[in-house]
């Protein structure tokens, strides 16, 4: 399916560069002299605005977006034609220790892939009748790695000229560029022809191809998608079929697809656009989220989609409260009937996995958010968790990695985005997570918040049909798990009030895991407890409590349960913060929550 969306939405956008074309980040300008020297390097960076965390803006430089001749997929040492890769175009490393420029290296990498460049641009450029494309020829020609290791320029780059990601063009100036001379685009055009018609020759068994149903020449090998979280830095493959083992019917690599040439270059080239606007993609840990509307400018759904997954708009809490309230939400210049497709991918070494792909209407994905949000909506004042915090919560502050396991990573987003059960492993975490860790300051944990509690509800909410949970605590229920959950709240709020000045020890941080799992083995204890902490308590304080510990245990009729399964646990927990929130609620704060929870 996803294949076939991508292929779908490849047809329908505007075609950003043409054929035999990629964009590419270029941070310098080599400026040639006709015979082929250097000038000067000059930067090409241009400054723009970004965004902070805090939603301000900021100006930096930036790469200048170039388009290129398309860059190499094969692995290894390969040449580009126009090169703008240093390491290629110099022949040098930089020395980060003392800032010097040398041609050795124990692979002799360098020389290799000077190699390489000259080889790849000489075989192409020789004889084209242009001064600039004479000038690169030069260039290539005359430039000699070993010579020019106490180049002023190039060490006037310092750092940079080493650095990772820092990118050249060529030209005589920044308006007379290598790649927009007419003899080198014409000569360009020639040889993509030329290069089509080969694979065509070589591809001589037709096939109908299984994504777009014509007769075609099938793609043996397909292009590397690059920006998948965990992947290798040259791009992995979707579609690959190297082993013998994956050989079916005498067909070798990906022919076994069915996917022909044209269907590969379409959805390779949309899934690396997409992958390339922050728009349309989400790194969640491990899984790369890709997401896109099947409409020509689907800016705006993509990016209230991303707004939603990261929390990151002051202004979603007051959307969330609205609807809350079960208040109409507006969202302007959306398409909410239009088909919305989102992907789940991870890398396996050099290859794609994708965990998820789903179809839906835009509508109906952004009701399922609201939904999954609404379902862990708990406490008096709540806010809008985004599921870069619900993953925050879910990770033990002593792992060693800080990342969820990836079934449950991508089963979340699935739930979240069909509105279909959580993963069963959710559930269990988060009562793990409450359970184990503590309230120290070192480690910047709290056992149990908003965020844990608001999880636990949805987990029952959904997976369990425990629609009777509400925001605040649901007096009607009557549920053991429940009322033992409000009951070990009262009982830590009357030992905190019976003591002057700070415990360095409560209840709470001692026997609640066992409370939540065995409540017949620790209650009678807390209960004996509670009678010394009572005598301390002043008249109207006493009467409070002692009025609530009545009901509640009357309830129970004074019968705690010997175990308690998850989903009870789970009961125990939301009921417990609850009625921890309401005995440190203000009245005030009170009523008005009460009025959203109706």
């Amino acid at each position: 399916m996803l294949i076939k969306a991508l292929c779908d939405y490849s047809l329908i956008q505007k075609k950003e560069v043409a054929d035999g074309y990629c964009k590419q980040n270029v941070n310098y300008l080599i400026q040639l002299s006709p015979e082929g020297c250097i000038d000067n390097i000059i930067s090409v960076e241009e400054s723009k605005p970004i965004k902070n965390k805090n939603g301000k803006e900021k100006m930096v430089l930036a790469p200048k977006v170039a388009e290129l001749p398309v860059r190499t997929q094969k692995p290894g040492i390969d040449g580009n034609i126009i090169e703008h890769r240093p390491l290629y175009i110099f022949g040098l490393n930089y020395n980060k220790k003392d800032g010097t420029l040398s041609t050795e290296d124990k692979t002799d990498k360098a020389k290799k892939s000077h190699k390489a460049f000259c080889e790849a641009n000489l075989a192409f450029f020789e004889g084209l009748d242009s001064p600039l494309c004479r000038a690169y020829c030069n260039f290539i020609k005359k430039w000699k790695p070993e010579e020019h290791t106490s180049d002023p320029i190039l060490l006037g780059l310092g750092s940079r000229f080493g650095a990772a990601s820092v990118y050249y063009e060529f030209g005589f100036d920044t308006d007379k560029l290598l790649q927009d001379d007419p003899a080198f685009k014409e000569a360009y055009g020639k040889y993509l022809a030329e290069k089509q018609a080969a694979a065509e020759a070589e591809n001589t068994e037709l096939a109908v191809c299984s994504i777009l149903g014509e007769r075609l020449p099938q793609a043996r090998i397909h292009d590397k998608i690059k920006g998948i979280a965990g992947g290798i830095a040259s791009g992995c493959v979707m579609v690959s079929a190297k082993e013998d083992a994956f050989e079916s019917y005498g067909k070798t690599q990906s022919f076994n697809s069915g996917v022909s040439e044209k269907a590969m270059k379409m959805y390779t080239s949309a899934l690396n656009r997409l992958l390339a606007d922050e728009a349309h993609h989400k790194v969640m840990d491990d899984l790369t989220l890709v997401y896109f509307a099947m409409k020509r400018d689907d800016v705006n759904e993509s990016r209230l989609v991303s707004r939603l997954l990261t929390g990151a708009d002051n202004t979603l809490n007051d959307t969330f409260a609205k609807a809350l309230k079960g208040m109409p939400i507006e969202f302007p210049d959306i398409d909410e009937r239009v088909d919305f497709y989102v992907a789940g991918l991870t890398a396996n070494s050099s290859r794609v996995c994708q965990k998820f792909a789903l179809r839906r209407k835009y509508g109906d994905i952004i009701d399922n958010i609201m939904e999954h949000q609404r379902n862990m909506a708990i406490g008096y004042e709540p806010k809008y968790i985004s599921a870069g915090r619900m993953l925050h919560e879910l990770v033990s502050p002593k792992s060693s990695n800080g990342r969820v396991p990836p079934p449950l990573l991508s089963g979340i987003f699935e739930a979240i985005f069909n509105g279909t059960n959580y993963p069963t492993s959710l559930l269990s975490t988060m009562i793990r997570r409450v359970k184990t860790d503590s309230d120290a300051d070192n480690n910047h944990f709290i056992k149990l918040n908003n965020a844990r509690a608001g999880i636990i509800k949805a987990c029952l909410i959904r997976n369990y049909k425990k629609e009777d949970i509400k925001m605040l605590i649901n007096q009607d229920n009557r549920e053991p798990a429940a009322l033992c959950g409000r009951l070990f709240a009262v009982l830590e709020k009357i030992q905190c009030d019976s003591v002057t000045g700070d415990l360095n020890r409560t209840i709470g941080d001692t026997y609640f895991s066992s409370a939540c799992s065995q409540p017949a083995t620790i209650f009678p204890i807390l209960m004996k407890l509670s009678r010394n902490h009572m005598r301390k308590l002043g008249k109207p304080a006493f009467i409070y409590y002692d009025k609530l510990l009545t009901e509640l245990n009357a309830g129970l009729n004074d019968r705690y349960p010997k175990q308690l399964s998850l989903e009870d646990q789970g009961m125990f927990i939301v009921n417990y913060y609850q009625q921890k929130s309401e005995l440190y609620t203000k009245n005030e704060t009170k009523e008005k929550a009460a009025q959203a929870d109706e």
